[in-house]
């Protein structure tokens, strides 16, 4: 029967996770794939919480239906449960290496091995190889159900080697928590399986995904509080990745956009104004790129755009869109201040081997020259 320690654990992870994922709902990174995996992660802990629950809840009571129920949501569990492991490969492997490229190879090797498990899971019924419920709806693990535990463990082990061979790439409080996202989920998943009866495996990640979110998730450590697109701090990481899988076919662009005359508009109409228009020109760049292109507050009024784009001609049409929202928006506004900018752009050449700060200077040389050009 279900032990009240068992729904007491699962019931607070699930409550922690629902409030993580509403706070981090409205997140401005919801584009980027670090993000969609994080909250897939969390989406995927709290149904396996779910199901696992439920299980517990019809196992044991008298009735074809509670017997219907308890298989169903234990099926259900057995087939969904490496999905969780299989997006924190796909999670880690993404905040060590920040490429997209990876993660598709990683889903082509992945994928297969979830329709096998997911396969034998509902041959189970029939041979009860990873678990089965007997005639008093007691459920009951199967001849096998090491071979699947352990399945499990190499999948939510096997991030841990990239992690510790690629230690360098990211910073070490990233570092310490995507190693340490392991050990609750480890420590809780060997007490269910020492002790039969309890549950805390899902209850361990739901900790394990505290950690992660508090550590490389949380907001205020990626965005710039005033107008709340990225910060500097998380650029230079950002672009960094960006360069580092970059090339030939497959570069990147990046448009730096310089605020004219701010200090003028602070020194006429105060900070809270040259605040409005530093917020009005992230909302004209966020309106002519896509979601998913990376904006960052680069200076105290320069801003930096990362864009998927490797050729000049589709480049110049991003430009020629922000003028347009540019202008419009100084024809449409009725605040005391139009506004102008200088822009800086061009793509990412791989063959010139330019390092971060290197690619910096180049386009922050544009920039002045097309200011200078203008005057």
């Amino acid at each position: 029967m279900v032990t009240l320690k068992t729904l007491d654990s699962s019931i607070l992870a699930l409550i922690v996770l629902i409030l993580i994922y509403l706070n981090a709902y409205n997140r401005l990174e919801k584009g980027f794939t670090n993000y969609r995996l994080f909250m897939a992660l969390v989406q995927a802990n709290m149904a396996l919480l779910i199901l696992d629950i439920l299980a517990w809840i019809f196992n044991g009571l008298p009735g074809s239906l509670y017997t219907l129920l308890n298989t169903g949501f234990n099926l259900l569990l057995y087939i969904t449960l490496p999905i969780a492991p299989i997006i924190w490969i796909l999670y880690a492997n993404f905040q060590v290496f920040n490429d997209e490229s990876q993660i598709d190879k990683l889903k082509r090797f992945l994928f297969p091995l979830f329709l096998i498990i997911a396969a034998v899971s509902l041959i189970s019924l029939y041979t009860g190889w990873f678990f089965s419920v007997d005639d008093q709806n007691i459920y009951h693990r199967g001849s096998y159900f090491l071979f699947y535990v352990l399945f499990c463990f190499a999948l939510l082990m096997y991030p841990l080697s990239f992690i510790f061979a690629n230690r360098h790439l990211i910073r070490k409080s990233e570092y310490y928590s995507l190693v340490l996202f392991i050990i609750p989920i480890m420590l809780g998943a060997t007490a269910q399986i020492c002790y039969y009866g309890v549950s805390f495996i899902w209850s361990g990640m739901a900790l394990s995904l505290v950690v992660l979110y508090f550590y490389i998730q949380d907001r205020g450590l990626n965005t710039d509080y005033l107008t709340g697109v990225y910060n500097r701090r998380y650029l230079d990481r950002y672009i960094k990745g960006k360069i580092r899988n970059s090339r030939e076919g497959k570069t990147f662009s990046a448009i730096l956009i310089d605020l004219d005359k701010f200090k003028q508009i602070n020194d006429t109409w105060g900070h809270d104004v040259g605040d409005e228009a530093l917020q009005d020109t992230v909302r004209i760049l966020k309106e002519c790129v896509r979601n998913s292109d990376f904006i960052a507050r680069y200076g105290g009024d320069e801003f930096l755009i990362i864009i998927d784009i490797s050729t000049r001609y589709m480049l110049e049409q991003t430009i020629e869109r922000i003028k347009a929202c540019l202008e419009r928006f100084n024809k449409d506004s009725q605040k005391p201040y139009k506004l102008s900018f200088g822009i800086g752009y061009d793509v990412y050449d791989d063959k010139t081997k330019m390092k971060t700060d290197d690619f910096f200077r180049h386009i922050d040389t544009l920039m002045y020259h097309n200011k200078n050009t203008r005057c």
